[in-house]
């Protein structure tokens, strides 16, 4: 695979990790009123849908063998990407007159806007350093991983020339 296609699924791999360890703390502590979801059905839906993705999240990065990268400049485009986001979000309010998310909106909440995006910036980076040191303390204790890039181990039963004995 060309180093540009691997670089954007490396890219890939740690949004989908980041962005799930963060919008599920921020769907439940800031966005979720119990009143809005009358119906046990739409509780439901919300809590397995979230639960779900979180579970699968903590599995693969448990499990799985992609490791994120001490390297600063990957949280920083995650930041971006957020910053992005937040941009589209207001380009929402300008076209169709009503914000996404209430806590965004400045008419309301002023320089608390500014206090969430900074927290929600400050946060990527944490989440991110806090995965790739979990990540570090499980290929520590835990055995390696076998990786496609590294060759498997030839078994006592191979010849001196490499090939497997039927």
């Amino acid at each position: 695979m060309p180093r540009t296609l691997q670089l954007f699924h490396w890219l890939l791999f740690e949004s989908v990790v980041v962005f799930a360890m963060l919008v599920t703390p921020v769907f439940w502590a800031v966005l979720y009123s119990a009143d809005k979801y009358v119906g046990g059905e739409h509780r439901w839906l919300n809590a397995s849908v979230h639960a779900a993705n979180l579970g699968c999240i903590l599995v693969d990065v448990v499990a799985g063998s992609m490791v994120l990268s001490p390297h600063w400049i990957h949280p920083a485009i995650l930041a971006f990407v957020v910053v992005l986001y937040l941009a589209l979000a207001y380009l929402n309010k300008a076209i169709n007159g009503w914000f996404t998310y209430n806590f965004i909106d400045y008419t309301r909440h002023h320089w608390m806007v500014l206090v969430f995006a900074i927290g929600i910036l400050a946060a990527i980076v944490l989440v991110y350093y806090i995965i790739y040191a979990l990540q570090l303390l499980l290929d520590r204790f835990l055995p390696p991983k076998v990786s496609l890039s590294s060759p498997l181990p030839l078994s006592s039963d191979s010849d001196d020339d490499g090939e497997f004995k039927a």
